[in-house]
């Protein structure tokens, strides 16, 4: 089984934003407001393309970026109302040059994650409530939609994935994807793709040249590729509210729920695109970027496990996991307790997290945040690795911990690669 290199790269991201941007935002209803607010499809597109964009700022979106520990953004260029965010160089005048602004807002992003050491992936819709070809005349949008993406691949410098979604809309219609596939081979040869199958298809396998299936608002799994021709990994698409384009909704996931589904995507050998709510000039609500803050702690204590660190065949129980990096292990604790006095907090501590299969010699054993020495028993003979959890102390909750363990050998452990 091929491993390409692309998809290791891509793995070492381990968090995305899903930034939604376009002509919705205006209203603050979430990205489907024109047709879930049941809006005049003609005043919708007036206003799409009165509106100057003016604010729109990228350095807003690197902000949230950098302060999550994400290290990839996807954007999206198009989304299923049609208006392109980007220079469609004549063909549509339904997009953002032909705005007052006259700014090709892609370009500017794009340009922001190039100088800041952020992956850009490309969100394009397939599905289009614009276009009377996709109903009327659905070969000839087919040509309109590789046209577009073209566009994409040979003009704004390297991209890295595409992110596809809409073919859901017309299961039954032949979507030519070796002709849209075969573009982005040819332009862009190391971008990743993505085609979202939607919330009843999560994991959804669906083309020789797609790179990662997606898991759209549920728990990632690790996928089985024995049967492919090559490992292609999972992404756990999870927005903060219920939506993905910003709306007036204070219906928040918590930051332990996100923590805690990050970290399951990982176990399952995939990365966290989370959704966040952006507004006309690119920036993020309160609410959302001390979501963003609180989540980046973590990231910046335990990135040596998170980013590049690979899960395996080590058994756990419950929602703790192994990761190895060459010689060391990183064992994942989830919801190790919190010590307090009695007085202001009723202790909670777990006993111990047990691992099994751990076929190791082991040579020393820290906590990742702390670098404090881990307690822990080692029975050699039945590979079987026993862990206190040390609970967090009072107004330092992290909601997992991480114990990183150095090891003279490791043996018969496999990986998500292999």
């Amino acid at each position: 089984m091929i491993v390409e290199n692309r998809i290791k790269n891509f793995y070492e991201k381990g968090l995305g934003l899903f930034i939604h941007y376009g002509p919705y935002v205006q209203y603050e209803h979430g990205e489907w407001a024109m047709r879930l607010r049941n809006m005049d499809p003609d005043l919708y597109e007036k206003k799409a393309l009165e509106c100057s964009y003016s604010s729109f700022c990228a350095e807003n979106l690197v902000k949230a970026a950098k302060a999550a520990g994400a290290r990839y953004l996807t954007f999206t260029a198009r989304h299923h109302d049609g208006f392109s965010l980007y220079d469609t160089r004549g063909l549509s005048e339904y997009d953002v040059m032909h705005t007052p602004g006259g700014r090709d807002i892609l370009k500017e992003w794009i340009d922001a994650c190039h100088e800041n050491d952020i992956l850009p992936f490309v969100y394009h819709t397939t599905l289009d409530w614009h276009h009377k070809d996709f109903d009327n005349n659905f070969k000839e949008y087919l040509k309109y939609l590789r046209q577009s993406v073209e566009i994409i691949c040979k003009n704004y410098g390297k991209i890295g994935g595409f992110w596809f979604d809409g073919n859901w809309s017309k299961p039954e219609e032949d979507w030519e994807l070796d002709e849209l596939y075969q573009i982005i081979r040819k332009y862009q040869p190391e971008a990743i793709i993505v085609n979202n199958t939607g919330l009843d298809e999560p994991g959804v396998f669906g083309h020789r040249e797609i790179d990662c299936v997606t898991f759209e608002q549920g728990q990632a799994e690790r996928l089985d590729c024995t049967d492919k021709e090559k490992y292609y990994m999972g992404e756990m698409c999870y927005p903060i509210n219920d939506h993905w384009g910003i709306a007036d909704d204070i219906n928040c996931k918590s930051v332990s729920q996100i923590l805690k589904s990050m970290l399951q995507a990982r176990n399952a050998g995939g990365n966290l695109l989370l959704g966040v709510g952006t507004k006309l000039d690119g920036s993020l609500s309160t609410m959302h970027m001390g979501f963003l803050e609180e989540l980046g702690k973590w990231t910046k204590e335990n990135g040596e496990a998170f980013y590049e660190a690979l899960p395996c065949d080590i058994g756990s129980f419950g929602q703790d996991f192994c990761l190895v990096s060459g010689n060391t292990l990183y064992a994942v604790i989830v919801d190790p307790g919190t010590w307090g006095d009695d007085c202001v907090l009723k202790t909670k501590a777990r006993n111990y997290s047990a691992f099994e299969n751990v076929d190791a010699e082991i040579k020393d054993m820290v906590w990742l945040d702390t670098g404090a020495a881990v307690d822990y028993s080692y029975d050699a003979q039945k590979k079987r690795l026993f862990i206190k959890p040390e609970p967090f102390q009072y107004g330092h909750g992290r909601i997992a911990r991480v114990a990183k363990i150095q090891c003279e050998k490791i043996q018969n452990v496999r990986t998500i690669y292999e």
